[in-house]
């Protein structure tokens, strides 16, 4: 067999044109059925994906906007993470005092040169306070930090350490009003350690435990006081 007839049988040819050309017209349609086959799973898996994905972001939302945080709570009010619920939770009156007793501490103590504890203690009296119309508790609490006779840095770099003695008192008055009283033990160098008294009224927000972990480390009763009369 010749070298030509190995190339004809190799590639035969059509004897018709009209049968080439439907021969090429078939391979065309076979290419793109393939093609756009391809777009349409492609498409499918997308689709069924992004079904999935909304599910995932709806379940997400709903549970987030549902569910809040269990505490366990001691004989002395102080609350401790333990799960989440489903139901919208309150603190007990009892968490609500050891809260306030915890604020008051926070904003009363100087606890020497450990200024790490200090900045905690101020960030925590902060965050529990918030500015509502028309009292603005939380203008007051920065501008108290912020009076160099009352920053507990510059205190503490004086040699003072102050001591909020336990228990604070609280005491409910009507609805969200309570009285705090309070001693407090504050020692300077070179002189005696000296005990003072003292007792004023807060107002807080209508409490709801915390959702966010993060906030729930400091402020586990979700207690925001709005307005204060510490006269300090």
């Amino acid at each position: 067999m010749t070298e030509r007839n190995q190339r004809e049988e190799s590639h035969p040819r059509t004897s018709v044109p009209y049968e080439a050309a439907q021969l090429h017209d078939l391979g065309e349609a076979q290419r793109a059925y393939r093609s756009a086959d391809s777009w349409r799973r492609l498409a499918s898996v997308l689709a069924l994906s992004f079904v999935a994905l909304s599910f995932a972001v709806v379940v997400l939302a709903s549970k987030y906007q549902h569910d809040v945080l269990i505490f366990k709570e001691n004989s002395h009010g102080v609350l401790s993470y333990q799960d989440e619920a489903v139901q919208r939770r309150t603190p007990s009156q009892l968490a609500i005092g050891a809260q306030l007793g915890a604020w008051i501490k926070a904003l009363r103590d100087v606890p020497g040169l450990d200024f790490a504890l200090v900045d905690r203690n101020v960030t925590l009296a902060l965050s529990m306070t918030a500015d509502v119309q028309p009292a603005h508790a939380h203008q007051e609490i920065l501008a108290y930090f912020t009076d160099p006779t009352h920053n507990p840095k510059l205190s503490a770099k004086d040699g003072m350490v102050r001591t909020v003695l336990d228990p604070v008192i609280v005491s409910p008055i009507s609805g969200l009003t309570y009285t705090v009283s309070w001693a407090e033990e504050t020692t300077k160098p070179t002189a005696k350690p000296v005990r003072a008294f003292h007792q004023g009224t807060v107002t807080i927000a209508d409490p709801v435990l915390p959702t966010d972990p993060q906030i729930a480390v400091l402020n586990p009763a979700g207690v925001i006081v709005v307005e204060q009369a510490l006269h300090l």
